[in-house]
C-alpha cells in the first residue's frame, strides 16, 4: 500500500488587539467540504519531494495566505477516514501578531482567529491528531513569546 502523508498545523499568534493585549489566539478554519460545520485547522497533503515542513509553509500559504515560523512537528497518526494509507503529521506554528487570514476560496470557506480561552464547540472528534493539537495549544502556559 502506498503511503499518502499530510500535515496539519496549529496556527496561532499573540493578539495586538488594544483590548486583549498579549492575548494568545488560534486560527481556525472551515472547509468547503467534509463536515463544513466544524472549526478546524489548516491542513493538506505533501507534494512530491517536499518535506513535511514544507509542506506546512505552502499548504498555510494556499490556503490563508499567511507566513508561518516556528514549526514544530507535534505527532502523527494513521487517517483511514481520507482514504487508505493516509497518515497525518501534526505541527504547532506560530504568525505575526497582526496576520489576517485571506481564504482561497476554494478548499477554505472561512478562517478565523479565536481567542484560546475562548474556542467554538464545533471542534474536530476527541480522537483526532487535529483535537489533540487544539487541546495542546489551550492547554499551554500563558508565558508565550
Amino acid at each position: 500500500m502506498q503511503l499518502s502523508p499530510a500535515v496539519l498545523a496549529a496556527i496561532t499568534r499573540t493578539t495586538s488587539d488594544p483590548v486583549r493585549p498579549g492575548g494568545e489566539e488560534l486560527l481556525l478554519v472551515r472547509h468547503t467540504y467534509g463536515p463544513t460545520a466544524i472549526w478546524a485547522l489548516v491542513a493538506g497533503f505533501v507534494e512530491a519531494g517536499e518535506s513535511l515542513e514544507e509542506a506546512v509553509h505552502r499548504e498555510v500559504g494556499e490556503e490563508v495566505g499567511l507566513d508561518v515560523h516556528d514549526v514544530t512537528y507535534f505527532g502523527s497518526q494513521p487517517w483511514a477516514m481520507s482514504g487508505p494509507g493516509v497518515v497525518l503529521a501534526g505541527f504547532t506554528a506560530r504568525a505575526a501578531p497582526d496576520a489576517q487570514p485571506v481564504v482561497d476560496g476554494r478548499e477554505i470557506a472561512e478562517a478565523r482567529w479565536f481567542a484560546i480561552d475562548d474556542l467554538p464547540a464545533e471542534l474536530p472528534a476527541a480522537y483526532s491528531i487535529s483535537r489533540w493539537l487544539i487541546e495542546h495549544q489551550r492547554n499551554r502556559p500563558s508565558d508565550r513569546q
